[in-house]
């Protein structure tokens, strides 16, 4: 590689921009240098860490020019565990600057014409801490008790934390209790260098709306000393999982087992109570959640006529909120398990045109078609890696009039935005702040048959 620059060098470089992980990116001679907590505007000294063919990476030795919008990180932890990327930055600032990420994954991907789609600033939180409804982390031994922390930026290294600035205060509280619980049971936590213990992680769901809590232990085998403890406790819900396999990408076993207590908790949405069960999936930040539908429902702008698909429906939220305005909702989405919840949320809320199927998307849209239930419009929440290639083919080729996609990366749906754009116009894209104090952002993006 003929770079400019060399291992160990020092160079003043001044930060341009952020980055998708929330680092600051400036340039030397043209060639873009990543630097882990510097913010755009500022002047800084670099050291160089890491070189690779079209980009380095430094670390800020110095601070020449520091940026107005940089402040004190609240959590004892910034900088040592990697929950949070932006939480030296002010929070207008941070709004502001996921707006550029979403700007500039466009300006990058996308093949039609930037200049004819309307961004919008992005909608904050009131409250930017404190939000998270669910947390799973691993668990060790230091010598005295056992900890729960989260792993340090880019390592296996895991920093132990006593409470998180991001997850809600029931999450935090319960926590708590229950790692004093297992250090007085004195039970057997997994260590991954020796490969021995049986209590890997610790997930806790919990509802401000509804204070109902439910935990879930991860063994890798069952264990009658920790699912005692962990019927005792005082939630609404306890359960367990078996996953031996330290190479998972997934925390959760096949299944998960009741314990003791509810197999779900409620929570609330808007008017609508649900429950969900502890592989279910279902939005991490429950007050923006709602601001995120109401943008969803701005988009549809339904007339009560109109047939609804909701795809990668988890347990079926977003077409629960649409139903009440829709002629008919059907959701698809793989996890068993969610479409279960989905049903159930139906019934509890005494909705009957709203339905919902477990299995791959293209299946049933041929099946649907048959039944003679073709969609005005489609609402999508992919997973990160954003729409299958198939399904963005077979609805290029559909009549479906309009797509509401709602998308956690931006580059991603950057990407699937210019695959559709010769059938598909953008009308506009919102940017949420799902998750404050992270270099995370939402969009709500409408596109509408041209």
């Amino acid at each position: 590689m003929n770079h400019p620059i060399q291992l160990n060098d020092s160079i003043l470089i001044t930060i341009k921009r952020l980055g998708i992980n929330g680092e600051g990116i400036g340039y030397y001679k043209r060639l873009a240098v990543f630097v882990e907590d510097a913010l755009p505007e500022e002047v800084v000294e670099v050291k160089i860490t890491e070189i690779k063919e079209k980009y380095v990476k430094g670390v800020i030795t110095q601070i020449k020019e520091k940026s107005p919008n940089r402040m004190d990180p609240p959590c004892p932890y910034f900088g040592k565990c990697g929950g949070c990327q932006i939480q030296h930055m002010n929070y207008d600032t941070q709004l502001l600057e996921k707006k550029h990420l979403v700007m500039e994954a466009f300006e990058r991907y996308y093949q039609g014409d930037m200049r004819k789609i309307p961004i919008y600033d992005t909608i904050g939180m009131d409250e930017p801490f404190f939000y998270r409804n669910k947390s799973s982390l691993p668990l060790r031994h230091d010598g005295k008790k056992v900890v729960a922390g989260m792993y340090a930026k880019n390592s296996n290294h895991l920093v132990f934390i006593d409470e998180c600035m991001v997850e809600s205060k029931l999450i935090n509280e319960a926590r708590k209790l229950i790692l004093d619980r297992l250090t007085q049971a004195q039970v057997d936590i997994y260590n991954p260098k020796t490969k021995k213990g049986i209590l890997r992680f610790l997930i806790i769901r919990a509802f401000e709306d509804t204070k109902e809590t439910q935990v879930t232990f991860v063994l890798t085998k069952p264990d009658r000393k920790l699912i005692d403890l962990l019927s005792k406790l005082p939630y609404t819900s306890h359960n367990y999982s078996i996953n031996a396999d330290d190479k998972a990408i997934e925390l959760f076993g096949k299944e998960t087992i009741l314990v003791s207590g509810k197999e779900t908790i409620q929570g609330k949405l808007m008017n609508l109570s649900f429950s969900i069960s502890p592989m279910a999936f279902y939005q991490l930040n429950s007050k923006q959640t709602e601001v995120l539908y109401e943008q969803i429902k701005k988009a549809c702008h339904l007339t009560g006529q109109e047939k609804i698909l909701d795809c990668y429906c988890g347990i079926g939220s977003i077409g629960m909120m649409l139903a009440p305005t829709a002629k008919e909702v059907r959701g698809i989405d793989t996890n068993k398990e969610g479409i279960e919840n989905a049903k159930l949320f139906a019934l509890q809320n005494q909705i009957g045109n709203a339905f919902f199927y477990a299995g791959n998307i293209l299946p049933y849209m041929d099946q649907f078609e048959k039944e003679g239930f073709i969609p005005d419009i489609v609402v999508v929440d992919p997973p990160r890696k954003g729409l299958e290639l198939n399904f963005i083919q077979y609805l290029q080729k559909s009549k479906i009039k309009k797509i509401v996609y709602v998308s956690c990366n931006p580059a991603t749906l950057a990407k699937n935005a210019s695959h559709l754009h010769k059938e598909y116009i953008i009308r506009w894209i919102q940017p949420l702040d799902m998750f404050a104090q992270t270099a995370n952002v939402e969009a709500v993006c409408l596109l509408e048959r041209r």
